[in-house]
């Protein structure tokens, strides 16, 4: 696009000046042949531009720009050239493109140099247009300094847009808290071309502070959670919660009515310079630092530490504390994240130790339980003289090989956890039936509707119809018991209930509450209840959110 507008800008200044042809007034040969060349130049660039290739450097362009602007103002009336108007172009090119400092080096430069070239090439005696020579060089310091000032701002409205885009892709619970804080400061150092960055943080350790830091030209993998001394710690924290306060230290440019401080109340929203420059000042000179930005950190309404980035030049602004606001609200998220992923990790392999430990339970303990008591039934009949077992004896055996096979199933499982949750009532019918078999405990499977579950909470519930079953065998003398599954809003509901009804001293005694179904229950953010109908018979009542 600027390749189009210079080409449109020399095209346009031909046909203007052959349309009404009182400018140039002298060297017209010579001031058409150069702005022809221009226009050349223009249109060479352009297409190249089109191509994605380049005759010039981008940071050289715009000067090049100045020359030629120089010489059709040499060539043409000095100081009342119709081409001043020209410097206004590399002016914008050079602040939209580079920043403020290259837009006021360019908006200097030109001025400096139109004064001159202009001066020495405008006509003598009574031609020479005084109010001209004055206002134009004004013109471009003014106009240049506000088109630098506004082009710097929004190159840099844009670098923090990047920034922010950045640190929110710092969310890899494999790097962990501190080389992500790390790459974060690495940014801002780089963003801010800051000397030191530092990060306190207070919820880290339950005991004390910890201390992040990066200097320029530390690798980020260096970065690490740093135990500070009391009286660091309670420095770097001395100010409240809810100020944030940038600190200049002493220019030579600034004014004398500009103290080059500024504080901020977070809290409302107001500025506070005259209330906490003197402890800025005071915290600077106590950590031998020229000019520093500290912003605090806040999570959940809850203060939680500091962020100070530090420079030996006066680099920072108000406008500083809104933007670091706006970094530390997308970084703190992401370290919460982070830290509860890490915990979570450290706590998975003792959740899932337990979590075998009652699989084991249920599935592999339970079935030898059952084996024993049909044992010592068998030990019992024999010795009462009672040599007929055989029958017993095959019995037991289909049951052996029933429970090897659910071994087998159970191995298969913690090899391959998949389940199918649509098949689940299929499951749980063919279980009660096994079961059933086995045990002589007549199993009764009713369901309200189709249930449709994930593969973990399907299996998970069948352990707990499981553990449910196992316990009316051994802790009752029920012939039958009934399982009833149903869906409730956002709730599954289970309910696995005996036929028998309690005698007068188990009435008495309050129901217990089986803890392997209490923790699988729990671990899946469900309760468990016992209740006895009003026949007396026991009912476990499970509810799983869904």
């Amino acid at each position: 696009m600027i390749g189009l507008m210079r080409l449109i800008l020399a095209l346009s200044a031909l046909l203007i000046i052959y349309i009404d042809p009182s400018e140039p007034d002298r060297f017209v040969v010579i001031t058409y042949g150069a702005l022809v060349a221009y226009s050349l130049y223009s249109a060479v660039l352009y297409f190249l531009s089109v191509r994605h290739a380049r005759l010039l450097p981008n940071r050289v362009a715009h000067w090049v720009d100045i020359a030629c602007f120089l010489i059709l103002v040499a060539l043409s009336s000095g100081t009342s050239s119709i081409f001043f108007f020209f410097f206004f172009f590399a002016i914008l090119v050079a602040s939209f493109r580079w920043g403020f400092r290259a837009g006021f080096s360019v908006t200097l430069s030109s001025a400096l140099l139109f004064t001159v070239v202009g001066y020495a090439t405008a006509p003598r005696g009574p031609d020479f247009e005084l109010n001209r020579f004055l206002l134009r060089p004004v013109y471009l310091l003014v106009l240049g300094y506000m088109m630098a000032y506004w082009g710097g701002r929004e190159l840099r409205l844009k670098r923090r847009l990047s920034l922010l885009k950045e640190i929110t892709q710092l969310s890899n619970p494999r790097f962990g808290v501190s080389q992500t804080v790390g790459s974060m400061l690495q940014r801002l150092q780089a963003f801010y071309d800051a000397d030191f960055c530092s990060l306190v943080m207070s919820d880290l350790h339950p005991d004390e502070p910890r201390l992040f830091r990066l200097e320029r030209a530390q690798p980020t993998e260096s970065v690490q959670a740093e135990r500070m001394p009391p009286r660091l710690a309670q420095l770097l924290l001395s100010l409240p919660d809810d100020i944030a306060v940038v600190h200049q230290g002493k220019s030579r440019l600034r004014s004398l009515g500009d103290p080059g401080d500024y504080a901020f109340d977070l809290k409302s929203k107001r500025e506070c310079t005259a209330q906490w420059q003197a402890a800025s000042a005071a915290l600077a000179a106590k950590l031998d630092v020229e000019c520093f930005v500290s912003v605090p950190l806040h999570y959940r309404g809850k203060a939680t530490g500091r962020l100070y980035l530090i420079a030996r030049r006066a680099i920072f602004d108000g406008s500083d504390i809104d933007f670091l606001m706006q970094v530390v609200e997308q970084i703190m998220p992401i370290l919460h994240n982070i830290r509860l992923l890490a915990r979570l990790a450290a706590n998975a392999a003792e959740q899932e130790r337990q979590r075998l430990a009652r699989d084991i339970h249920d599935s592999v303990i339970q079935p030898y339980i059952g084996l024993q008591y049909k044992l010592a039934a068998i030990r019992n009949k024999l010795a009462a003289g009672d040599g007929d077992v055989a029958d017993d004896l095959e019995r037991l055996f289909q049951v052996t090989v029933n429970e090897v096979h659910g071994l087998r199933g159970f191995v298969r499982g913690l090899k391959d956890s998949e389940v199918q949750g649509s098949n689940f009532l299929s499951a749980v019918r063919r279980f009660a039936a096994q079961f059933a078999a086995d045990y002589g405990l007549d199993v009764r499977v009713e369901s309200e509707g189709e249930l449709n579950l994930a593969g973990l909470l399907a299996a998970e519930l069948i352990q707990i119809i499981h553990e449910g079953l196992s316990n009316i065998r051994k802790h009752t003398a029920a012939h039958g018991s009934k399982i009833t599954l149903a869906r409730a809003d956002s709730t599954l509901q289970l309910y696995i209930e005996n036929d028998d009804a309690p005698s007068e001293d188990e009435s008495a005694r309050a129901p217990f509450i089986p803890g392997s179904i209490a923790e699988r229950a729990e671990e899946l953010g469900g309760s468990v209840r016992v209740e006895r109908s009003l026949d007396g018979r026991t009912v476990v009542k499970v509810e799983i959110p869904l």
